[in-house]
């Protein structure tokens, strides 16, 4: 019978300060040992780092361990014996590594000692892409940090006049009309499975990796089961044709995944879904809504209210370097390949 637990490699890792950094404040080695699978030695430093609201340990470990294979790495990295952080990545179908808790999570990265979740990260060698999301502080300056930028995200509180700003950029008559043509479907909030179809379909439409789609389905069931999501689904009869999850992060609503039946199109639920996502903020007694960025539409929805970072980091700079040159000749290879 295979062990439950295997670890697949423990190495010292030269710590990457940034140039001019005084030699004092540079830290010991730290070692980092990669597992194939969750394990007691993890569970020990997990109890050991600090534990976030946001991402209680017990989903961070759910996280970690939905359907392990080999596109999940787990490394636990340690200094003086002492666990730094637990980096748990998912393989991106085109090669890159995120967290597992990447735009799943808002408001936490990975678990890790104060400070120290650059280092940690940087320490495992691989190019990993970071999304700082809903955190207070920007993102710490960091040498392993090879690429970083940031994007608006859209909002507004509670105590906004929403039809006002709604007429300001033209979509109060959108709205209506939306709400018109959708009047004779059924609207279910927080029904049992909904938030598990929602994201399934959502995956479904848009073409989502299996591996998040399994993630996202983990973490909304277990939010779900917490109280801390609100999931509406649209129904025409028996027919699902929409619906959207949303997150309680800091009393606010943060919108997830969407998806709409196409065959409905022309009933704007798109637009629909979007202003029921608004009516929640009062029915939940929330302080404000989240959009999120990543899409001009939005800025339709609600005024400019935050910013989130991205950020591409690796400790190895030979192998971030062959990696962009990897990827370069993909795409030049992809550019002058034939079309069958």
């Amino acid at each position: 019978m295979q062990a439950q637990s295997e670890a697949i490699g423990t190495r010292p890792i030269q710590p990457v300060v940034e140039e001019n950094q005084p030699a004092r404040a540079q830290r010991s080695r730290p070692h980092v040992t990669s597992f194939r699978q969750w394990n007691s030695q993890l569970d020990d430093a997990l109890s050991r780092l600090p534990e976030s609201d946001a991402c209680p340990h017990e989903l961070f470990r759910i996280l970690a361990t939905n359907s392990i294979d080999n596109r999940k790495l787990i490394a636990l990295v340690r200094e003086r014996d002492a666990p730094v952080a637990i980096v748990a990545l998912r393989r991106t179908p085109d090669g890159c590594w995120v967290p597992v808790t990447r735009y799943i999570v808002p408001g936490f990265v990975l678990p890790s000692q104060p400070g120290r979740l650059l280092d940690a990260v940087a320490s495992v060698g691989v190019t990993v892409e970071l999304g700082f999301w809903r955190l207070e502080k920007e993102p710490q300056s960091h040498g392993a940090v090879r690429a970083l930028w940031s994007e608006p995200t859209f909002g507004m509180d509670a105590t906004d006049d929403f039809e006002a700003y709604w007429r300001k950029t033209g979509r109060w008559d959108a709205i209506r009309k939306s709400r018109r043509k959708c009047s004779g479907f059924s609207v279910g909030i927080n029904q049992p499975g909904a938030a598990r179809l929602i994201v399934k379909e959502w995956g479904k439409t848009w073409g989502i990796d299996g591996a998040e789609i399994a993630d996202r389905v983990a973490a909304a069931e277990y939010m779900e089961a917490t109280g801390r999501l609100v999931s509406i689904l649209l129904s025409d009869g028996d027919r699902r044709v929409g619906g959207v999850t949303c997150l309680i992060h800091e009393n606010d609503l943060v919108a997830q995944v969407y998806f709409r039946d196409h065959e409905y199109d022309r009933f704007d639920i798109g637009t629909y879904l979007i202003y029921l996502t608004f009516e929640m903020v009062g029915r939940f007694n929330l302080r404000g809504i989240d959009l999120g960025g990543g899409h001009d539409y939005k800025q339709r929805f609600a005024p400019v209210k935050g910013v989130k970072h991205e950020m591409r980091i690796c400790g190895n700079i030979m192998r971030y370097q062959f990696g962009r040159a990897v990827r370069k000749l993909r795409r030049v290879t992809n550019i002058n390949r034939p079309a069958e």
